[in-house]
């Protein structure tokens, strides 16, 4: 009698060492269609063995298990894997939660055949078993934690509930580690789904739309009452306004009449004013014409009087040119200037005196210091010049002739010059 291999309903995959495999396989294990098993030898798969009946036996009979290799047996029909993740929070500590379907099977048989080694622990008699829940386990630690944490951690609620392009992305994101998670392992991914719970924010959402309408149908409420009111103050307004319409005719016109009044009073000022600024622009021009002609006058005497200056230059000047034919220009300046004192006062003249000594002692002055200053420079320079011979002497001897006196300045010159360096007198006859 044949039995399954399987010990839980979710179980995948299992491992039967190859001490094991007589006592596991001392009856006929039975592979359904969707199952395989791998003869495992020294580590690395040697014959994969579809579905069928399995036993120890003669290695060359199909179907028969050598003692001297390890036994993988694995399920590769499609599994469904309900997912959730209860504990999600947002940016602004909002809970959410998100759970989904995820449906695989085994599709390289190596690749899931290393994951069956790195995933199943050994129980006692050394056998490996990896069940649905264990897959769930690790894709909960690897892939859908790892990505659904920082991503809703990055969003607040507000973006979650009503963005569906942001959940999408995320969708998106998950279902691309999952697939490529699931690929490694050798598994592939059949089927994917993902439905979110954002928790109390659609109720809270509800209810404040609830509070909005009330305030609203509120306010249309208190709206109505203020027109009612509004539309009886109107009506007040008018009955008072056609009780006073007389009245505020008859001051009206009282208003009108005074305003008139008062235009008519204004006009005829305006009428005087304008006839005022004509007799005073009249007033001006005549001003102005008697003071052209008042200049007119002061300016024929100016021209006469001008005119007998002239003659009287023009005399001035034919006696100047006489006296200078005659006497020279010595005695034109004399004239000149005798003509000038005549006409200044005293006081003129004796200020002018006192002008005339202070420059004459300051010329003198000047040319004193000036004078003082060439002797001391001459003096100063003729004693350099006895100091230079007297050096030039000691150094040369008392019988040396390198230079001489010249007899001009009685300068120190050498011997072989023709010429004196400081009074220029030449000295080739000496």
């Amino acid at each position: 009698m044949a039995f399954k291999w399987k010990r839980e309903t979710d179980d995948i995959a299992r491992v039967v060492p190859k001490k094991q495999v007589g006592g596991f396989f001392r009856k006929a294990v039975i592979l359904s269609p969707n199952e395989k098993a791998a003869m495992v030898k020294n580590g690395v798969v040697d014959e994969i063995v579809d579905s069928g009946k399995l036993q120890v036996g003669g290695l060359l009979k199909p179907g028969n298990i050598g003692k001297d290799v390890d036994v993988a047996l694995m399920d590769t029909s499609p599994k469904d894997l309900q997912w959730s993740e209860k504990d999600l929070w947002t940016r602004d500590n909002q809970k959410v939660s998100c759970s989904g379907l995820l449906r695989f099977r085994i599709q390289d048989t190596k690749r899931f055949f290393q994951m069956l080694y790195a995933y199943a622990t050994p129980d006692k008699k050394g056998e490996r078993a990896l069940s649905i829940q264990d897959i769930y386990t690790r894709l909960e630690s690897e892939v859908i934690t790892l990505v659904l944490e920082p991503e809703v951690r990055q969003e607040d609620i507000e973006s979650l509930y009503g963005n569906r392009d942001l959940r999408l992305n995320i969708e998106n994101e998950l279902e691309m580690r999952l697939r490529s998670t699931l690929s490694m392992w050798g598994l592939e991914m059949l089927k994917y789904t993902v439905q979110w719970d954002l928790g109390s924010y659609g109720e809270v959402m509800q209810a404040t739309n609830d509070f909005q309408t009330q305030e609203e149908l509120a306010e249309l409420d208190t709206l109505a009452v203020e027109g009612d009111y509004e539309r009886k103050g109107r009506e007040e307004v008018a009955g008072i306004r056609a009780e006073q319409a007389t009245v505020a005719t008859e001051k009206d016109f009282h208003r009108n009449q005074g305003l008139k009044d008062v235009q008519s009073d204004l006009e005829i000022e305006r009428l005087q004013h304008e006839a005022d600024i004509r007799e005073a622009q009249a007033a001006i021009r005549l001003k102005e014409e008697l003071k052209l002609s008042k200049a007119k006058g002061m300016r024929a005497e100016l021209e006469v009087e001008q005119d007998m200056k002239d003659r009287e230059h023009g005399r001035d000047m034919e006696y100047l040119k006489h006296i200078t034919e005659t006497g020279g220009s010595d005695v034109a300046k004399t004239v000149s200037e005798g003509r000038e004192y005549g006409r200044m006062s005293p006081e003129q003249l004796e200020a002018l005196a006192k002008v005339k000594h202070s420059e004459s002692l300051a010329k003198d002055d000047k040319v004193n210091f000036m004078m003082q200053v060439e002797d001391r420079e001459r003096a100063d320079s003729y004693r350099r010049q006895e100091l230079d011979a007297s050096m030039m002497g000691a150094a040369q001897g008392k019988s040396s002739h390198a230079v001489r006196k010249c007899p001009g300045c009685g300068s120190t010159i050498p011997s072989e010059a023709s010429f004196c360096s400081q009074c220029g007198k030449r000295l080739t006859d000496i």
